[in-house]
């Protein structure tokens, strides 16, 4: 019996251990990526900085049409304009090439 329970405490331990490593790291991992995210200089340097920004200049264009009920924006069989708003990469980025 003092085997068994001996071995059972050192399992528990090594389990609860573990977990609180996982949990250190994973918090530590957070933090880091966070202040990544504040740093203006990074932000601008992302090489699809302006795919992004052209998407949330859509999202808000969409967002304050989203209430007005006097435009027509609804699905017609016949209408292929959807096609011609798709962002494509000559569109985002510097000098039409794709990197």
């Amino acid at each position: 019996m003092s085997f068994a329970t001996r071995a059972a405490d050192l399992a528990h331990k090594t389990v609860v251990s573990s977990f609180i490593g996982l949990f250190c790291y994973q918090a530590w991992q957070l933090g880091y990526q966070m202040r990544i995210g504040t740093d203006e200089v990074k932000k601008r340097e992302h090489p699809q900085a302006g795919f992004i920004q052209m998407l949330r200049d859509q999202y808000d264009e969409e967002y304050k049409k989203y209430f007005d009920t006097g435009h027509r924006d609804w699905y017609d069989k016949d209408d292929d304009s959807y096609l011609k708003k798709v962002p494509r990469p000559q569109d985002y980025q510097p000098g039409g090439k794709r990197n």
